[in-house]
């Protein structure tokens, strides 16, 4: 029930999302689930653009420059559907359909929402890892700033532009939240994370699947189902990092999958469009796909590659001469080039991708098979689905299953290289954009998977209710067969989600818990950021060692820091303060670097870090001994400090 606090800011998140997508999917034609899952994908794009925009325009990033950025898409829209033509022609509508659709999405958005509430645990909690101090930092930074364009984000932690780009949609998302809220960080990001994980993911898996497998109430539920059982994603974004723009992207993934397919007129579409015009709907996905987290591009150009290869056959099936049959040639070759070149500037650098292998081959097989995925109960009902998928796409040979067969396998593939290949050369080739990091594989597998899985659980469920459906009284009676759907719905939702669930839900919130072990930020030490507002004047700076968490000062107090991420680029004076603030007496040139960065006050918050490693300031440590600084306040062992030599008394 605490989480309840969240509520208000996470309906500010949806409204933002509807404002700025809906229109622009209404005015594409799209209609029925298509809009409600594409609106919030549209209105990333629209973040995403609005807040390069704001960087050349000189605009402060408010929610201003998005609704003009949504009124400009709009127009060009609107002209280039008049000027071509297009009139969209909704399918035939199914009314009942819709109603499973609704309830289903309402549902899962439930079910999702507790998990992320009980991982969370608290509305202003915090995630005690390790990438947390930028993200906090990075939104106070844009709402203090206004600077937000990802080709400038970068400068908080590197001025001289060493960090030339850093997708910033999640941040500028989160920022909007806290200035139209009055929400702090820490609940911005926590209203923001609700609305990610039971809002646009499940929109977007049951898109997938529907497009993929079929519009009916069977894959609508059982894709529900799959979407809120493993835990893989969601919930492991937010355990392991914490990879919260990795998280937003993944779950936009779906529905550019989903307008990919169509554009390649595989599968079932709630609305006829020409398959151009679909591809206007994939363009209008991808910016704020790349924006939110590059991984979650990548995963695009993987996951989307079955259906570049049919679309490809297809085009040469229906070529009639060498003249015809060379273009798809000549487009995969083109393809191919891009991809490559694609995988090597969305590479990060070297000494970023250096994460080992962590079990052997058979091992990691047996993981993928299972869905074993990170944590330690494997989801085998959700497994036995992918093989009864594989069974009936066998059987029905129908191509758009056998996509979601092909999406499973590089999922898998992926996932097993990153985590077991001994071979690095091409270990790295295949998943160094993703860090060669197999946590986020897992929660990219997690997706790839769905589809299939929806089928096998789905095709299997209705070939069992048909079979049961065949007693007189119940093939007569409508009421009674919606029922029984309903229950079994139930009873399939608790079956696949209890056993694997609540333990991965456990061990999730452990990297929310506060207390005096945190690992980053403990209860005392939050209690004394908590006061800096008022015993630190606005206009100087604060000292701290930001592995043991001093550095979020700037997104709990407001009040600026040294240094406000764990990575950040150190200049000369900087450098002299972590190492001879406590000799400032006796030292001019540490006085030197106090008065220009006015940097007059410390935070001690001991020798524990946030990782378990011991990287010591020899400037900030000892305090007490030291004269040149005096003890303004404390609490438990985390102490502030004013310097009081440099003249200063």
């Amino acid at each position: 029930m605490e989480m309840l606090g969240a509520l208000w800011p996470a309906l500010v998140g949806v409204v933002v999302l509807a404002i700025l997508g809906a229109p622009l999917a209404w005015l594409m034609g799209l209609r029925g689930l298509w809009v409600w899952a594409v609106t919030p994908a549209f209105a990333m794009t629209v973040i995403g653009i609005a807040t390069v925009v704001s960087g050349w325009t000189g605009l402060a990033w408010t929610i201003l420059p998005a609704l003009l950025s949504m009124l400009v898409i709009a127009v060009m829209i609107l002209v280039v559907r008049r000027l071509a033509g297009v009139r969209p022609v909704p399918a035939i509508r199914n009314v009942g359909l819709e109603k499973w659709t609704i309830g289903t999405v309402a549902v899962i958005a439930v079910v999702l929402a507790i998990q992320v509430s009980t991982v969370i645990g608290a509305p202003d909690a915090i995630s005690q890892t390790f990438d947390n101090v930028f993200h906090l930092n990075a939104i106070r930074y844009v709402t203090d700033t206004g600077t937000v364009s990802p080709l400038e984000l970068g400068r908080m932690t590197s001025p001289s532009g060493g960090v030339a780009f850093y997708p910033s949609a999640w941040h500028a998302f989160a920022a909007l939240i806290v200035q139209l809220s009055g929400a702090g960080v820490a609940l911005a990001i926590n209203a923001q994370t609700l609305v990610i994980s039971a809002l646009i993911w499940p929109l977007g898996a049951v898109l997938l699947a529907r497009v993929l497998i079929g519009a009916n109430r069977s894959v609508t539920v059982a894709s529900g189902i799959i979407s809120a059982s493993v835990p893989a994603f969601p919930l492991l974004p937010m355990h392991y990092g914490v990879l919260y723009p990795y998280q937003l992207a993944l779950a936009l993934l779906p529905v550019a999958l989903a307008a990919t397919a169509s554009a390649f007129q595989i599968g079932w579409r709630d609305v006829v469009i020409p398959w151009w015009w679909w591809c206007v709907v994939v363009i209008g996905t991808i910016p704020g796909l790349a924006l939110a987290h590059p991984g979650g591009f990548v995963g695009w150009l993987a996951l989307s590659l079955p259906m570049v290869v049919w679309g490809l056959i297809r085009m040469w099936r229906a070529a009639t001469g060498w003249r015809t049959r060379i273009v798809p040639v000549v487009l995969l070759l083109a393809y191919g080039a891009i991809g490559v070149l694609l995988l090597k500037m969305l590479r990060p650098p070297l000494p970023t991708r250096l994460w080992p292998t962590a079990m052997d081959i058979p091992t990691a097989l047996g993981s993928a098979l299972s869905v074993q995925l990170y944590y330690s109960t494997a989801a085998w009902l959700v497994a036995a689905s992918v093989l009864l998928g594989l069974y009936w796409t066998i059987r029905e040979r129908r191509v758009a299953t056998f996509i979601a067969t092909a999406m499973w396998v590089v999922g898998a593939a992926l996932y097993v290289i990153v985590i077991a290949a001994p071979w690095g050369t091409v270990r790295d080739a295949l998943t160094g954009s993703w860090y060669n990091n197999w946590p986020r594989l897992a929660a990219l597998f997690a997706i790839a998977l769905l589809p299939l899985a929806a089928f096998g659980l789905a095709r299997t469920a209705r070939a069992a209710l048909e079979y049961l459906f065949r007693i007189p009284r119940l093939r007569t009676n409508r009421f009674a067969r919606a029922a029984i759907a309903g229950v079994a719905s139930i009873i399939a939702l608790c079956a696949f989600t209890l056993p694997v669930v609540p333990p991965a839900v456990e061990s999730a919130h452990g990297s929310f818990v506060m207390n005096g072990d945190s690992p980053l930020l403990s209860a005392d030490e939050l209690a004394l950021l908590e006061r800096l507002g008022d015993e630190v004047p606005e206009d100087v700076t604060i000292a701290g060692n930001p592995y043991t968490g001093a550095g979020l000062a700037y997104a709990i107090s407001g009040r600026d820091v040294l240094m406000r991420h764990i990575l950040v680029e150190v200049s000369g004076d900087m450098a002299e303060i972590n190492d001879h603030l406590s000799d400032a007496e006796d030292d001019p040139d540490v006085c030197q670097a106090i008065e220009s960065l006015d940097a007059w006050y410390v935070l001690d918050f001991g020798e524990r870090e946030v990782h378990g490693g011991s990287n010591p300031l020899p400037g900030l440590v000892d305090l007490e001994h030291s004269s040149a600084v005096r003890l303004i306040d404390s609490e438990g062992d985390a102490k502030l400090y004013e310097v009081v030599a440099c003249g200063r008394q």
